[in-house]
């Protein structure tokens, strides 16, 4: 009986795949199963005794798990679950009859990215290779000659004192140039070195602007000449005619200039050795009368005459020393134009 009722299961199941295919518009497959019919004269099978089941390790038996019923197993009525549904892929709507297709969008060009410029400091990759430079300074500088450089002789002027050279050049060829604007007799002779003792360009004056003579050879920096020579015209010549008589001025100088020693009562070179002193020892007026420079009576002419040049010569001359300073100047007037601090004077 159940080989019977598996017979019918299996007809209805062919039953209703054959229906199914109809309805798809399928023909059933040549060669099918055909179903197969049951003989009277058969006897059903018999069914296989279930296997007993294995002891528990407590030794007692399991319970059998319930069997289910065969009618409920072989229902011909529950039929089997359809297959799962394939997706169809949906076509695209052809276009209408006669019409043309419709093109493809052209595609939007682009504008290429620029090339952006190599970072500030990076190496230019398309560049050539620079070379190595032929110097490259060292951490630390050399103190001496490098082994393969020539010799040279060494300098006895600094570059300082060069570049202070050309200035004095230059000052002195412009009051050389004054000098003789105010019409002073002169002449320029070559620069002077003696050690620490020298002359630059120094002027031998002949006669002052003003006519008066100059008494003996001079040796000087031309801005001692262009003081002396302002300080004769203007203040010992009008003294002269204020303080003695009227009298004209023949002559002045007597004293040394340019001497290459050092000073009477002080360390260091003299005034004279830089060609920037004079000593004044008289002045000689017409008529052969001559005015020595030394202590004279006081009240005489000679006192106020002397007393006033002495006087005037502080201004165009940064030192003035005579009688009366110390015992080194008792017999003429030391004036010099040397610098001091502060631009003051020193006039005793």
């Amino acid at each position: 009986m159940m080989q019977t009722r598996s017979m019918g299961a299996l007809g209805a199941l062919l039953l209703i795949l054959g229906a199914t295919m109809s309805a798809s518009g399928q023909e059933p497959a040549a060669g099918a199963v055909p179903v197969p019919s049951q003989k009277p004269d058969e006897a059903p099978a018999t069914p296989p005794k279930p296997a007993e089941a294995p002891a528990t390790a407590s030794g007692e038996d399991q319970a059998p798990e319930a069997a289910v019923p065969a009618d409920e197993a072989d229902a011909p009525g529950t039929p089997p679950p359809p297959p799962p549904a394939e997706t169809v892929p949906v076509p695209e709507a052809a276009p209408p009859h006669g019409a043309a297709p419709s093109p493809a969008p052209a595609p939007v060009p682009t504008a290429p990215e620029p090339a952006l410029p190599p970072a500030a400091g990076s190496p230019d990759a398309s560049a050539p290779p620079q070379p190595a430079p032929a110097y490259v300074s060292p951490e630390k500088a050399r103190t001496e000659p490098e082994p393969d450089a020539p010799e040279a002789s060494p300098a006895t002027v600094t570059p300082a004192e060069s570049a202070e050279a050309a200035a004095a050049i230059e000052d002195a060829t412009a009051c050389e140039a004054e000098l003789t604007k105010r019409g002073a007799e002169f002449e320029v002779g070559p620069s002077l070195s003696e050690g620490a003792c020298g002359v630059l360009r120094p002027v031998e004056l002949k006669r002052f602007s003003s006519g008066v003579a100059v008494l003996g050879q001079t040796k000087m920096l031309c801005r001692a000449a262009l003081a002396l020579d302002v300080w004769v015209g203007e203040a010992v010549v009008p003294a002269a005619k204020a303080e003695l008589g009227g009298a004209s001025v023949e002559a002045v100088g007597g004293g040394s200039t340019y001497v290459c020693r050092d000073r009477a009562s002080e360390n260091g070179i003299s005034e004279h050795g830089r060609g920037s002193a004079v000593d004044v020892a008289a002045v000689a007026l017409k008529g052969g009368r001559r005015i020595v420079v030394e202590p004279k009576a006081p009240g005489t002419d000679e006192d106020r005459f002397l007393a006033e040049i002495r006087r005037a010569a502080c201004g165009p001359f940064k030192t003035v020393l005579g009688p009366g300073t110390d015992a080194d100047h008792a017999d003429h007037l030391h004036l010099d134009i040397a610098a001091r601090n502060n631009g003051s004077l020193y006039c005793r």
